[in-house]
């Protein structure tokens, strides 16, 4: 069976997490793993999206497509799949209600076979308009991220991102800094593409991520509640409770839930500087959060856990009835 994955980019860090790290266990149940950039260009996307009419199953990896484009790939794919991890129908800044984002979004749920949604959350906005939604997480690799017997000197916090994503950081970074003034060896390190003043920086990498999250001690997730990010998955705090840290993380959308494994809440500037201060005095608790979280995440969100489940899904698509 042949399977084609519509992406905006392979190098996304969605696609790597929800499709590029399942290509072998389709290969190994028999299906041919077909990953396929969407052209800019017009003409371009024509040509790919006929291609669907070779493919036993496709999928449309958060794309939200305009109405001609929509129309092509349904007339084309047997089965179309479509998968997503954000709330897609809102913007991710002020404003954040768009009716455009919304016609799309709610257009290719409805069109979709099979929809796969990240978490709870997205799945229940994505039933209002189609009965066959499914929550599919975003798996972690537990064995690329394994905790380290040793970690660097003093006390080091971590946060994982992108550029986009650093004005989440920013907003508690100067009561994080605040706290890491009285703390013997504190460090800030940041790993992405770009890091804010303060900080020891770590161009990301995959080597670059799991070095860096097994040295650290305490990884940070701060997010900002809104329409957008209240459909987030997690991820970061995943990764995080993977390498066996302990975690401080704003209790928005389904961190609320996560952050019980292992982690600590945090709203405001003082909880985040209260939040930081305990878990660098106090060793034993952050060893207990960081092997509870370690796993939590074996139990519930490993790839190899998960990787059978997404190809029974897409399997049972293709039978009869």
């Amino acid at each position: 069976m042949r399977l084609l994955v519509l992406t905006h980019s392979t190098r996304d860090p969605s696609f790597r997490v929800r499709w590029g790290r399942f290509a072998s266990a389709f290969e190994n149940a028999g299906w041919e793993f077909v990953p396929a950039e969407i052209p800019a260009s017009g003409q371009g996307r024509r040509v790919l999206l006929s291609t669907a009419a070779d493919a036993d199953v496709t999928v449309l990896h958060r794309r939200l497509f305009r109405g001609g484009d929509l129309d092509r790939l349904r007339r084309h794919a047997r089965r179309l799949v479509y998968d997503f991890d954000d709330a897609l129908l809102y913007r991710d800044r002020p404003p954040y209600r768009s009716w455009q984002r919304e016609r799309r979004f709610f257009g290719v749920i409805r069109a979709a076979d099979l929809v796969l949604a990240g978490n709870r959350y997205l799945a229940m906005i994505a039933r209002i308009v189609n009965k066959d939604v499914r929550v599919l997480p975003s798996t972690v690799d537990v064995e690329h991220l394994a905790p380290s017997e040793e970690s660097d000197p003093g006390f080091v916090a971590v946060w994982i991102g992108q550029r986009a994503t650093l004005p989440h950081l920013e907003s508690v970074r100067e009561a994080v800094l605040s706290a890491g003034a009285n703390i013997p060896g504190f460090k800030l390190r940041v790993i992405a593409d770009s890091a804010p003043a303060g900080a020891e920086f770590v161009p990301w990498s995959e080597d670059a991520e799991r070095d860096g999250l097994a040295r650290a001690h305490v990884g940070l997730m701060p997010l900002p509640s809104s329409r957008f990010t209240r459909g987030k998955c997690g991820y970061k705090l995943l990764q995080y409770y993977a390498a066996g840290l302990p975690v401080i993380a704003s209790p928005v959308g389904v961190n609320r839930v996560l952050l019980d494994a292992g982690g600590l809440a945090a709203r405001t500037p003082d909880e985040w500087s209260d939040a930081v201060s305990a878990l660098a005095a106090d060793p034993a608790r952050r060893a207990g959060l960081g092997v509870g979280g370690r796993r939590f995440v074996e139990r519930r969100y490993a790839s190899a856990r998960l990787a059978p489940r997404l190809v029974g899904l897409l399997k049972s698509l293709c039978s009869p009835g």
